[in-house]
């Protein structure tokens, strides 16, 4: 068997088992020697594979620890309304929705503000793990008005689809929505539920969606881990130019 041939062996493993959901990542591969005798063949072969993955920049390595997986970021383009499971298709990613805790709580003034309702005493929290793929991507807590979380609480399981819920069964066209981005740290608790390697940091979206009326349907605060998501949004001059 020719050295290249070899090298399209191992790559071709290394990459089935890279791409398995349970890999996250930061997961340390086995070392160059330990590859060697796995493959039963030579360091050059190893060291081949190892270059064309971290070239496509599904490793990186650093010096004297070994080679790591490297899960490339989901990019999301934060100038148009959807949803996460409509974020996730167009990537050929498969979507997913663990329901966490569904409940009616009290409607304390800051959700009364921020869901534009008065004289309410509960609003309807549901609170989801998000997944891509099967690997947790973010933790996401939403409010209801308390007529739609009625309407809807039974019909909310493990990976449906919110808004699809919102349309089909309560009639509600969303049309815009309020959205800020900022950052912070997760506890523990929210780290074991994201998986292995978490880091403490995160990227905090927190969102105000409107109907075709103008009306609050939903407050939503979503916390994604940082080294699997990447926000992008297109800014443009204004007539006036920049001033600096």
């Amino acid at each position: 068997m020719s050295a290249i041939t070899k090298t399209a062996r191992v790559l071709e493993t290394l990459l089935s088992e890279i791409n398995r959901p349970e890999t996250q990542h930061g997961d340390c591969l086995p070392s160059e020697r330990e590859l060697g005798e796995r493959f039963n063949v030579s360091r050059v072969v190893i060291r081949g594979a190892l270059e064309k993955l971290e070239n496509e920049g599904l490793i990186y390595r650093m010096q004297g620890k070994g080679a790591f997986v490297s899960k490339n970021k989901v990019n999301q383009n934060t100038s148009r309304l959807t949803s996460f499971t409509q974020d996730m298709l167009v990537r050929n990613m498969n979507p997913g929705a663990k329901v966490l805790q569904k409940e009616f709580v009290p409607c304390t003034p800051f959700l009364s503000g921020k869901m534009q309702i008065q004289n309410e005493e509960q609003v309807f929290m549901l609170k989801r793990l998000r997944t891509a793929n099967d690997a947790p991507m973010a933790i996401e807590t939403c409010f209801l008005r308390e007529d739609v979380g009625k309407h809807i609480s039974d019909l909310l399981v493990d990976n449906t689809s919110l808004y699809k819920l919102l349309a089909e069964e309560c009639g509600i066209q969303l049309k815009y929505a309020m959205q800020t981005i900022e950052v912070g740290s997760l506890e523990k608790v929210e780290r074991d539920l994201l998986g292995r390697n978490c880091p403490r940091s995160t990227a905090i979206i927190t969102r105000q969606t409107f109907d075709v009326d103008n009306n609050v349907i939903e407050f939503v605060e979503s916390r994604y881990r940082s080294d699997r998501y990447l926000f992008r949004m297109l800014l443009e001059l204004n007539d006036t130019g920049i001033v600096d």
